[in-house]
This record gives C-alpha cells, sequence and structure tokens, in this order.
C-alpha cells in the first residue's frame, strides 16, 4: 500500500487484492482458533522423514487386521497415505501387488529408498488423497495412523471419500482409522512423561507436546516441542504444530451414508474389539453403497 493511501504509515500485514487472490499452498486451512487462524504447515512433521520413521520404527499393532483383510480381498491394495511405506513394504513382501501414494515427496523419496534396498517392487506415487486420479481400481484401500484427521473440514473428507470411491472396485472395501473423541483423547496428554528416542548418530531426540481442543471446530491443535541431544555436546530444538480433526461415531455414519459407503466392520482397537465410548480408536470398513 503506498504510503498516501495509509494515513498511518504502517505498512506491515497490509496485502493487496492480488495477494490475497493467490492460491494458498495445499496444506492451508482457515479455520479459527479462538482469534487466531490456522496457517501453518500442516504437513511439516513429514517434511524430514528420518526423524519420522525414528518415532514410528516398530509400530504394527494394525497389521494382523490389515493383512487380514488383504488376504479375504486380494490385491491390487492402494496404500493411501503411505508415508515412508511401512506397511505398503510389508504387503508387497506377501507378494501383493501395491501401490502408495502420499502428499509428501520426502515421505515418497524415503519410501522408494527403503524399497529399493529391500528388493520391493511397488509404485510410488506423489498425490494430495483428495484430487488423485490413477486411472485403475483396487481389491482393499487402507488408510491408516490416524490420517483421516488430517482432513480438517468435510469439504475435505468428502473430497478424500469420493477419490476412495473413485478407485474401488465394486466389490472392494476401505478400511481406515481415527481416534475416537473419547474424553481421555481429547483433554488428557498422549505421553504427559514425554518421549525419549536414540538418533542414529548415538544422540537422543526428546519430545514434548501442548494439545488444545477446539469443541467448534472439533480439531485438536498440538504443539511437539522436539530437542535433539548430539553425541559432541550440540542441541538443536525445534517446534511443530499439527491440527488434527475430531469426529464422532454417529457423525461417520452419516458422512459415509451420504458419500456412498455401507459398514460392513467397526472396531475401537486393532485387537477387534467393539467400538465403545472408551474405545482409544474408531476403526471402519467400508463398501460402496449398493
Amino acid at each position: 500500500m503506498h504510503p498516501a493511501n495509509n494515513p498511518t504509515g504502517n505498512t506491515e500485514n497490509k496485502k493487496s487484492i492480488a495477494d490475497l487472490a493467490k492460491p494458498r499452498p495445499i496444506w492451508y486451512t482457515a479455520l479459527k482458533k479462538g482469534t487466531a487462524m490456522i496457517d501453518h504447515d500442516n504437513l511439516e512433521e513429514f517434511r524430514d522423514p528420518q526423524t519420522f520413521d525414528l518415532q514410528d520404527e516398530g509400530y504394527f499393532d494394525d497389521y494382523p487386521l490389515t493383512e487380514q483383510w488383504a488376504r479375504a480381498l486380494g490385491g491390487p491394495l492402494l496404500d493411501l497415505a503411505c508415508g515412508t511405506g511401512r506397511m505398503a513394504l510389508r504387503v508387497a513382501e506377501l507378494g501383493y501387488q501395491v501401490t502408495g501414494v502420499d502428499i509428501t515427496p520426502e515421505m515418497i523419496a524415503r519410501a522408494r529408498q527403503k524399497a529399493a534396498q529391500q528388493a520391493v517392487s511397488i509404485e510410488w506415487v506423489v498425490a494430495d488423497a483428495r484430487t488423485f486420479h490413477l486411472q485403475k481400481q483396487f481389491s482393499f484401500i487402507y488408510m491408516l495412523e490416524n490420517v483421516f484427521q488430517f482432513f480438517l473440514t468435510r469439504v475435505d473428507q468428502e473430497a478424500m471419500l469420493a477419490r476412495v470411491q473413485e478407485h474401488l472396485l465394486p466389490q472392494g472395501c476401505f478400511l481406515f482409522e481415527t481416534r475416537n473423541p473419547s474424553p481421555r483423547n481429547l483433554f488428557e496428554l498422549r505421553r504427559p512423561e514425554g518421549e525419549k528416542f536414540t538418533t542414529p548418530d548415538g544422540g537422543q531426540l526428546v519430545i514434548t507436546e501442548q494439545q488444545h481442543y477446539d469443541p467448534m471446530t472439533q480439531i485438536q491443535h498440538y504443539a511437539r516441542h522436539l530437542t535433539f541431544l548430539h553425541p559432541r555436546g550440540q542441541q538443536e530444538e525445534k517446534t511443530l504444530h499439527t491440527a488434527l480433526r475430531y469426529v464422532f461415531p454417529q457423525e461417520m455414519e452419516a458422512l459415509l451414508f451420504y458419500n456412498g459407503f455401507q459398514i460392513r466392520s467397526c472396531y475401537g482397537n486393532w485387537q477387534q474389539g467393539p467400538l465403545t465410548a472408551s474405545s482409544p480408536s474408531m476403526i471402519y470398513v467400508c463398501q460402496r453403497r449398493a
């Protein structure tokens, strides 16, 4: 803005119409958290795949049920939001034809590297789960590790579900999980004592977090503080911000129904326990509604 049109002479935070008209980055979501707006990169924790793998290493609670449905339905399989290929690599080793899709190039690059090291053939695709078109269909599509919560609005959720519909064979199934909006999940810290990991260089990674739940948007806001303690005494710190959407069980049933799905199975944990008010998770297996 020209100073002559700005009596205060303050040009900070002034945006032109052209600036406002520019398309937002794909991670941008304008939602209110009190008086603040969410304008951080909601995928920033996935820009460092090595640190992500350090935290994710050894987690396979979801493997038995995922493999059970893969065995029942057969291939080909689509790992939606596949990350660095944790599950895709494991099921591909069983002989299934697998495609892995993820929005983050860094994660796909790491997945390709791991597949090459393990001599496993997987098709890797960098794409947004809300807009991808692969020109093929799958017997089984799965989306794990609560990725559903990264779709912050109903529009985002429905766009992703439409792409699943497009890529699902008529008798195919879609398995996904999201955290149950129980009082414990909403209002208690996931890891109040923090977490510690040993880094590849022999140092330590210490992670603590804070959280705030906004009941109007049903979004949980996390600030995760990472402290890297390197062997020679150097210390590096960074803070990552994440916003995760919660969906309540009756809301989820309506969302799936009105987007053309019927629920085949619903679980409250990966041991196939029933969904209850205190369950940690909401795990759904659904298919196209006839």
